[in-house]
């Protein structure tokens, strides 16, 4: 085909992505509709074949520089135009991970069982017999514990504080880090932080304090377990990653269900922050423990309406999106 009917055969194309880069620098994506942007893919696409063929069969004439300028243009809009981080982290953070966490929710049922196992067996343990403690707690911190004192001093203690709560971010990413070997780490890191938390509530019944030690626990407990639960989740899909790969290398598996761990601990992170404000604020105030278990009753609808809304929402557009194409 000559250059000159190869021009006016495809003119109007070009044309056509020009005048939508035009539009582009004017308005911007956000002013396109879902066909728009469509149609600029297909104009790209169209244009990009184009300069392919100019290039092999007329070399590097006018109509070649030309085509080469269009098509740089627009790749820059396609390419380089990104949402910004702030939306996508917001997006991340209200929609992606909840729905994340349902896609693996295998992980995070065999987590938490693995934990609240623990924390049955040392609980059930220490109740039957107070010293049994010693097994899982230092013998100075068992005899240093009163949970009958005065709740402020209580609290203040170096030993509530390092052993349950300011601990459990490094507990949460102990436990995914040690997914590498082969979940063992894992559920290890699980079992080991709740058999102290067990064996504590366990001390907490003896003394007759079940009230005021799960007001402490309780009010920012339910977040921080569950990030725990999550972070736990990641490493056992690190771990089993390893152990069955599938139809990929072990090396493919890694990297491919490694990225979902990292997602879903990156995700624990806000949670763990919201948590330890509640931890300043609300767990040491002078609010009565009825409030706290309250509070903690709140934070712990809350977080299951974070997590069910965004599924249910995702269900209702695939249903809809279904529906549509069935329509059609």
């Amino acid at each position: 085909m000559k250059e000159d009917k190869f021009i006016k055969q495809n003119s109007e194309t070009w044309a056509c992505l020009e005048k939508t880069l035009n539009k582009l620098k004017s308005k911007g994506f956000q002013k396109f509709g879902k066909d728009e942007l469509h149609d600029f893919i297909n104009l790209y696409n169209l244009t990009c074949g184009h300069l392919s063929y100019c290039r092999t069969y007329y070399g590097n004439t006018n109509t070649t520089t030309y085509l080469n300028r269009l098509v740089a243009s627009a790749h820059s809009y396609i390419y380089t135009t990104k949402i910004s981080n702030v939306k996508k982290l917001w997006k991340f953070l209200v929609h992606d991970f909840p729905l994340l966490i349902r896609e693996n929710i295998i992980y995070l049922i065999v987590s938490t069982s693995v934990f609240m196992l623990g924390f049955l067996i040392s609980f059930i343990y220490t109740l039957v017999y107070s010293d049994n403690a010693l097994a899982f707690v230092p013998q100075n911190i068992v005899e240093s514990i009163d949970f009958n004192g005065n709740s402020a001093d209580m609290w203040d203690s170096p030993v509530m504080s390092s052993l349950i709560f300011t601990n459990n971010i490094r507990v949460g990413f102990m436990a995914f880090a040690l997914g590498i070997t082969l979940g063992i780490g894992t559920v290890w890191s699980l079992v080991y932080n709740s058999f102290l938390l067990g064996s504590l509530g366990a001390l907490a019944f003896h003394q007759s304090a079940n009230l005021r030690f799960w007001s402490l626990i309780l009010p920012h407990g339910v977040l921080e377990l569950f990030a725990i639960f999550v972070a736990g989740a990641a490493g056992l899909i690190i771990g089993y990653s390893l152990i069955n790969p599938g139809i990929y290398s072990r090396r493919d598996s890694f990297i491919i269900r490694g990225k979902i761990g990292i997602k879903l601990v990156c995700g624990t992170i806000p949670i763990f922050v919201i948590a330890g404000l509640i931890e300043g604020f609300i767990t040491p105030s002078g609010i009565s423990e009825i409030a706290k278990l309250s509070f903690a009753l709140f934070t712990l609808i809350v977080l299951a309406l974070y997590l069910v809304i965004p599924v249910l929402r995702h269900k209702q557009a695939v249903i809809k999106a279904a529906s549509s194409s069935l329509d059609n």
